[in-house]
């Protein structure tokens, strides 16, 4: 079997199908954790789009299997760290409780917090917010050294990895998979697994399939070690939509023709301090119709917001300043399934920004798909033909 894409998704997909016995080469153009894998928060949270609790739940019970092993440190909390969803409009109320209304559906315990108890909680929070709902979730994890894990497990089960070996075109004849063609040469194989996020649909394309996933970029700013400035994760209130979608992703060629994209689609605040002091500032969302970084102003934004909430970070130094793309569904819900029409194309995609939350299970529920297993949940609410009229 072939796994195209080294990301969360690709890596851990892997890994399941080779501890199930199968053969596998996974096939990364660059190297392991190269695009949005390795360049995101590493935050794990209850999810707000109720369908992918499973998913949620077994991709967190995976990882702490992961960081229970001697051999590589992912940075993975014992226990929450705790989020809070600020709020300095009154407007904002009801959004933040939208949001934590959905975490606490979850199972996750969640309390409001008026302005006086939400200085007790943040010293150094600024005078702006009249309060919030601090929500008792939230891990923080290294993204690459999980990413990374995967791939250490799928070689350990006897998955061969070819890094810097690009894929480019599925070998179909007739309405059958046949392999992949790379710039190394052609690989046979009568199942491929696409998980390569934004680019998936073009190389689902050489296969005659159109998917509907697209491209939003992601800035963050990472500073160096500082003191503990803050003691939670701290998130404005509406920047995790209730709903999944995580905001426009597709820009019309008129739209395009006028100069008007790409440009940045939504900025807002999350401010999360690691283990080591680093901090970790975002986020945003931006339509991404091309490879190279579009917008970087959008990080003087995220900047101005930061300090503003959080006026003690202004004399941190920036160690790093970094972007990816996340692969977007029209629904907000990824897609896990074969592709109607050609036997042996199995897609993982559409996470958008909640690769590393849902990867693991996500991963788990297409081996077993593609092994012909019992899913441990309903595969049809991932099918690729799920918006189709009459679905």
């Amino acid at each position: 079997m072939i796994v195209v894409g080294g990301g969360i998704l690709g890596c851990s997909v892997a890994a399941e199908l080779a501890e199930m016995g199968a053969d596998v080469v996974l096939v990364e153009r660059a190297e392991i954790a190269h695009g949005a894998s390795g360049r995101n928060h590493g935050l794990i949270f209850y999810p707000l789009n109720p369908i992918t609790d499973a998913l949620y739940r077994t991709s967190l019970e995976m990882y702490r299997q992961v960081a229970s092993s001697p051999d590589l440190d992912i940075e993975l909390d014992e226990k929450p760290v705790g989020f809070l969803i600020l709020v300095a409009r009154e407007d904002e109320w009801p959004v933040a409780l939208a949001e934590a209304s959905a975490c606490q559906v979850g199972g996750k315990e969640v309390r409001r917090v008026d302005r006086g108890e939400l200085h007790v909680l943040e010293p150094n929070l600024s005078d702006t917010f009249d309060g919030a709902y601090l929500v008792e979730d939230g891990y923080r994890v290294d993204p690459q050294a999980l990413t990374l894990a995967f791939s250490l497990l799928a070689q350990a089960d006897g998955a061969d990895v070819e890094t810097h070996t690009e894929a480019k075109r599925v070998i179909v004849r007739g309405d059958r998979v046949e392999g992949v063609a790379t710039d190394r040469g052609l690989i046979h194989s009568r199942i491929v697994v696409l998980a390569t996020g934004p680019w998936a649909p073009k190389l689902a394309r050489t296969a005659g399939v159109d998917l509907d996933i697209s491209g939003a970029r992601g800035w963050l700013v990472l500073t160096r070690p500082a003191p503990p400035l803050c003691r939670h994760v701290l998130v404005s209130a509406g920047w995790h939509l209730v709903t999944g979608v995580e905001g426009p992703a597709e820009i019309t060629l008129g739209a395009y023709a006028r100069g008007d994209a790409p440009v940045p689609s939504d900025v807002g605040l999350l401010i999360q301090q690691n283990a080591s002091g680093h901090v970790l500032l975002g986020g945003s969302r931006s339509v991404s119709v091309r490879q190279d970084p579009e917008g970087p102003e959008v990080t003087r934004e995220i900047a101005r917001r930061a300090v503003a909430a959080l006026p003690a970070l202004g004399p941190i130094p920036i160690t790093e300043v970094r972007s990816g793309v996340r692969p977007m569904s029209p629904d907000g819900s990824p897609f896990i399934g074969w592709v109607p029409g050609v036997e042996g194309l199995f897609v993982v995609g559409g996470h958008g920004g909640q690769g590393i939350m849902l990867g693991g299970g996500s991963a788990r529920l297409a081996a077993q798909m593609i092994r012909g297993r019992t899913p441990f949940t309903d595969p049809s609410l991932f099918a690729l033909d799920r918006l189709s009229p009459g679905r």
